[in-house]
């Protein structure tokens, strides 16, 4: 009896293998989608204080529907005096995984925050697929007449013909919101200022940076940016401990001149 009963065991767990290995592939269900396509996102940066709400959304745009890989995020908003891109700045990093992806995506996002958003971003290094076409052609061209000559073929990299940028910058301009607090703000607001930007505009300005990995790694902007935003730190601490003691040496002589009269 405990036979037959593991018989009937062993053929049940066998029936629905030997149906699933009679299936062809492209009909056997898929065992676990959902996991693949999450560990394929990656995580995103984390929200400064006060975000624009554009913010989360872009991100977004730029991981899920670009394509875009090691995003980070800088807020230069403190930055004083503000950086030649304009004040109260945000700016966003991203890797592209070839040339192609870098120019299709920074054409996307143009397109998607022209028609989403009704922004006007401006893309510095962006080829135009037009544009893009026509280089390609003078580079066949080229190629062609020098092997109808006799010459030598040159490399791809050997000759700078404008195609590899392996860098765009698009200024998406002023959004709403992303306004500093008051109280962070009146570090900026100081008498005589001289800088980039006018301290007056209201809103955000966002910046995206994409990049190739090999264009990122050897620009390595995050070091920059980051040993900037060092720098004005301590310099804001030093000016803030020089100011302190003079209005301390002055509450001093006050103090003794009312001791003298």
């Amino acid at each position: 009896m405990s036979r037959t009963t593991g018989q009937a065991e062993q053929e049940a767990t066998e029936l629905p293998s030997a149906a699933s290995s009679r299936l062809p592939w492209y009909l056997q269900p898929s065992l676990h989608p959902q996991a693949q396509t999450t560990a394929r996102q990656q995580p995103l940066p984390a929200l400064p204080i006060n975000p624009p709400t554009i913010l989360t959304p872009l991100m977004n745009h730029l991981s899920v529907d670009l394509g875009m890989d090691d995003m980070s995020l800088i807020d230069l908003r403190t930055l004083d005096p503000p950086p030649a891109l304009g004040s109260n700045l945000i700016m966003l990093l991203s890797t592209a995984r070839s040339e192609k992806h870098l120019h299709t995506s920074a054409d996307r996002l143009c397109r998607h925050l022209r028609s989403v958003y009704h922004l006007s971003p401006f893309a510095d290094g962006l080829l135009g697929r037009n544009e893009l076409k026509l280089k390609l052609r003078r580079r066949a061209k080229r190629s062609r007449l020098l092997s109808a000559v006799g010459a030598k073929s040159t490399g791809e990299g050997e000759i700078d013909d404008g195609i590899r940028t392996g860098w765009v910058c698009v200024n998406v301009g002023r959004v709403e919101g992303g306004e500093l607090p008051e109280e962070v703000r009146k570090v900026q607001r100081r008498e005589g200022f001289v800088g980039f930007g006018g301290q007056g505009e209201e809103g955000c300005g966002i910046v995206v940076q994409m990049l190739t990995a090999d264009k990122r790694g050897e620009m390595d902007l995050e070091k920059l940016w980051l040993g900037i935003l060092k720098r004005a730190g301590e310099d804001s601490k030093t000016g803030d401990s020089s100011e302190q003691k003079s209005r301390d040496g002055a509450a001093e002589l006050e103090q003794m001149a009312g001791n003298t009269t």
